[in-house]
Formats: C-alpha cells, structure tokens, sequence
C-alpha cells in the first residue's frame, strides 16, 4: 500500500495549506475556545429545548463533536422513515442515525456547528412536527 500511495502522490505541499496549518497553530487558541463554548452553548440549548418539550427524548451531550444525536423512539412507529417525516412536516432535512450504523433506528442526528438562530428555528420545527403528529 506504501508503494502504491509513493508512485501516486505527488511530494509537493501547498503553500496556503503551510499557512493556514501555521496560523491555526499559533494563533488559534481564542478561535477555538470560542468556537468550542458556542457549541457548549448550542448543546445545552438543545438539551434544554428537548427535556421541556419532548421530554420523551433520549439526549445526552457527547464530549466531543458538533453532531448531536437524539432518540426519538418513543414518539414513533418502528416503520415510520424519519428523514421523510421530518422533511414533510417541518421542512427540516435530517438524516435518521440509521443511515449511519445498523442499531440507530429511531434516531436523529443535528448538527449544532450553525448560528443559534438557525438551531432555534429548526428545534423548534422538529418539536412542532412531533407534537402535532
């Protein structure tokens, strides 16, 4: 495998790669500590959103990631298809955790790495669309 990546890859580098890597590295650390208590910030308001409103909802805030996944089991049939019941009566497009891996049936996955605004709004259309079905 080694020889075969060696005759394909060409050795040269990027420079604007060479200077993002630089940058991320030594001037990085504000960027990060603010991104990563946005999403904090993004996690419990889901958490919170979801233990008020659908208080059904297996959540728990994972300890690293931006993708946020939720069982929704117990406010749906095991045949119901949750991508299309999502897109059809929230206008919300999710992909159901069993797109994923095999044993995720009955779970969403969010992703939380977007402005808070656009989380609300989409939160709450999901919840909407649960409790009005």
């Amino acid at each position: 495998m080694r020889k075969t990546y060696s005759e394909n890859y060409l050795p040269v580098e990027n420079p604007l790669s060479i200077v993002a890597a630089q940058a991320a590295y030594s001037d990085g650390h504000t960027w990060l500590t603010e991104l990563t208590d946005y999403l904090d910030a993004n996690f419990k308001y889901l958490k919170a959103a979801l233990d008020t409103h659908l208080p059904l909802a297996k959540f728990v805030i994972p300890d690293a990631t931006y993708l946020a996944w939720v069982n929704v089991n117990a406010y749906f049939t095991d045949h119901e298809n949750l991508t299309l019941f999502f897109a059809r009566n929230a206008g919300v497009l999710l992909e159901g955790g069993d797109m994923f891996v095999a044993n995720a049936k009955g779970y969403i996955r969010l992703n939380l790495a977007c402005p808070r605004t656009r989380l609300e709004e989409g939160v709450r259309r999901v919840i909407t669309a649960i409790l009005e079905k």
